[in-house]
């Protein structure tokens, strides 16, 4: 039996100087995750710098998080989700003692 899938779930609006560090993030502690990053309306480079990062990008024209987030859940076949901010820093747990 394989693994479930797993996608990230990234909605984001002019994210363009953090969008790069957090899909790396994520790739680091997801390697098999689908990334999808879901741009919603950005005036900056956003969308470039996710796809360079490694990000499937998706366009939200609707400005707003629900919107993004609501265009995102139907087009993605996925088991777990999580969408934080862009801008919120993940944070490693330390191993049980």
């Amino acid at each position: 039996m394989s693994a479930p899938a797993v996608a990230v779930i990234l909605p984001c609006y002019n994210e363009a100087a953090a969008i790069g560090d957090v899909v790396a993030s994520f790739r680091k502690a997801l390697p098999a995750a689908i990334i999808y990053v879901y741009d919603n309306a950005s005036t900056d480079d956003t969308a470039a710098v996710a796809r360079a990062a490694g990000a499937v990008v998706r366009f939200e024209p609707e400005k707003g998080k629900g919107a993004a987030v609501s265009r995102a859940l139907p087009m993605s076949r996925l088991i777990s989700r999580f969408a934080p901010p862009a801008r919120a820093p993940l944070r490693r747990r330390a191993p049980p003692t």
